[in-house]
């Protein structure tokens, strides 16, 4: 079967832009259900409510619900997998880990080398699986590096789709053998997943922004009120103003800072990886 393990649901939010996910867990499983996957792991950030309630209606859908959690720790993220309880944000990598092997449940580095530096880098060796593909890393370097990373330490590698829109869903995931969770948890561990995947349109992801910015139009003009000085705030108000013309003429704008900021990961992400291998580069005299 094919299975996601990594999707968002309007339970991840975030502090600045305050709505991350844009669909119930309900719609995350009917779209599960139409692209033909056949289980869903639903990991919203320091938050497992969603997938709970996932869970308790994935068989009226005919998908299996796996039950997992976003957590942050003190280094950045790590997928928890196969957990029917909250686990708290804020510990460190390895007291994470522990936590979650206690819960019944498995670790996965997600988007270890991301150019936002969400991700716990090389701390990944200590989890049970790396995310080598993460569909949203659509400057590709990222990726390359996090499925390096993973054949040189001999850790078993997942694709996630990191998705926080029906639309956005799909595109990173594992081809398993599996029947229950249960399987799908232990399939992971041996390294019997298979990776498809395929980048997220950049017009997708733009349009996931800018819905964001809408639905969080008052918690970010109050954050803006509340810590931005002039003129920076003057700026920032009019430029979040455009997303209610949108969609319209405006989003010829929008798609250029869309490209603007492409351009700008590339390159983030092209220093940030060259500078990565010169420090474990051997010195030769």
């Amino acid at each position: 079967m094919l299975v996601e393990l990594h999707s968002h649901t309007t339970y991840s939010v975030r502090s600045k832009v305050f709505i991350e996910g844009l669909n119930t867990p309900r719609e995350m499983l009917m779209h599960a259900k139409k692209l033909g996957l056949g289980a869903l792991a639903i990991t919203d950030h320091d938050e497992i409510k969603g997938s709970l309630e996932a869970r308790k209606i994935a068989k009226k859908y005919g998908v299996i619900a796996i039950p997992g959690e976003e957590i942050t720790t003190r280094s950045g993220h790590v997928v928890a997998l196969g957990i029917d309880k909250f686990v708290k944000p804020g510990m460190s990598v390895e007291e994470t880990i522990d936590t979650v092997h206690d819960l019944g449940g498995i670790t996965i580095g997600v988007h270890p080398f991301d150019i936002r530096n969400e991700g716990i880098s090389e701390l990944s060796r200590k989890t049970d699986a790396i995310e080598s593909f993460n569909a949203i890393n659509i400057e590709r370097f990222s990726n390359k590096k996090a499925k390096n990373f993973a054949k040189i330490h001999r850790k078993p590698q997942v694709a996630g789709s990191d998705a926080h829109w029906t639309e956005m869903m799909g595109y990173g995931v594992n081809e398993i053998e599996a029947h229950s969770v249960d399987d799908i948890l232990s399939a992971i561990k041996k390294g019997k997943a298979r990776i498809h995947g395929s980048y997220i349109p950049s017009s997708t992801i733009l349009r996931w922004s800018i819905m964001r910015l809408e639905f969080s139009y008052d918690e970010v003009m109050n954050y803006i009120n509340s810590n931005y000085r002039m003129p920076k705030r003057v700026i920032s108000r009019n430029l979040l103003g455009l997303v209610n013309r949108s969609p319209g003429k405006i989003d010829y704008l929008f798609r250029l800072f869309g490209y603007c900021g492409l351009g700008y990961a590339f390159a983030y992400s092209v220093i940030k990886n060259h500078r990565s291998s010169l420090r474990y580069r051997p010195m030769v005299f």
